[in-house]
């Protein structure tokens, strides 16, 4: 059986810290600046004494943030010029903190609507093979936490902890170990989508039907039917990511544009 190895979102509903040592802290720090931009594409980190002023750590702390951003293809060393921001096709984008990173910084707001993309590519068919391959464990393990999504669906953070654990179940039960590890990787993207797309009582309760679909089509060893269904429910993430980011892009014209006489709905709420 594989294991999970997830990151877990704490009682605010945001993403629990990964890194917990000084030179990660540091190095999570320096990311978020450059994936929002504060560093730019060739620019120059600052100097070794102002980044050791700064976060009060010592030469080797910052050295080793360094060569951690380095590994994941975000910066590296220039002779005499110092230490560049590499251009984004450099960066390992499937990488969990460079993940994370984009995800809340919102420098990408087309990010959720691509993974998405690239989650309809591989959930449908992960449901082909967890409808044969899936141990009596797994599904219960996927069962728990449909379970846990409907117990907790007016309390969001308990609801998305659950949603989340329900597709890193269902991938693990593949019996793939590149579709679990994917799974793993791709979970704090997972987990912003998540936060996006089910934040409400009324959204959370409106998604458990396609979720049950697919647990009922794995108990019957369906995987046509299984696979439906995941295409199904993936379908309304995406119309509900894009329905996020058409309001999210229209939000600031609030102060100066007339309300409607009758409020926007989001995908999934009554009138």
């Amino acid at each position: 059986m594989i294991q999970q190895k997830t990151r877990r979102l704490d009682s605010l509903g945001h993403l629990g810290p990964r890194m917990g040592s000084h030179h990660a802290r540091v190095a999570a720090e320096l990311g978020r600046r450059i994936v929002s931009g504060q560093y730019p594409t060739d620019s120059i980190l600052p100097v070794e004494a102002d980044i050791l002023e700064e976060f009060r750590v010592s030469r080797t702390v910052f050295r080793e943030a360094l060569r951690s951003l380095e590994a994941k293809g975000m910066v590296e060393a220039r002779q005499r010029r110092g230490t560049a921001v590499l251009p984004r096709e450099y960066w390992h984008l499937l990488d969990a903190d460079v993940l994370g990173w984009v995800a809340q910084s919102g420098a990408d707001p087309d990010m959720l609507l691509r993974l998405t993309e690239l989650r309809i590519i591989l959930e449908p068919g992960a449901c082909r093979l967890a409808a044969i391959a899936a141990s009596e464990e797994e599904l219960q393990k996927i069962e728990g936490a449909l379970s846990r999504m409907r117990t907790g669906a007016n309390n969001p953070s308990e609801f998305q902890a659950a949603d989340l654990d329900f597709h890193l179940a269902l991938l693990a039960a593949t019996g793939n170990e590149y579709l679990a590890t994917l799974g793993a990787v791709i979970s704090t993207a997972l987990a912003v989508s998540i936060q996006r797309t089910n934040s409400t009582d009324e959204t959370n309760h409106a998604t458990l039907p396609a979720h049950q679909r697919i647990v009922d089509a794995l108990r019957q060893h369906d995987g046509e039917a299984a696979a439906q269904a995941s295409r199904e429910q993936l379908g309304d993430t995406m119309v509900s990511l894009r329905w996020n980011g058409k309001q999210s892009r229209t939000s600031h014209q609030s102060s100066t544009t007339p309300a409607s006489p009758r409020a926007a709905k989001a995908p999934g709420e009554r009138a």
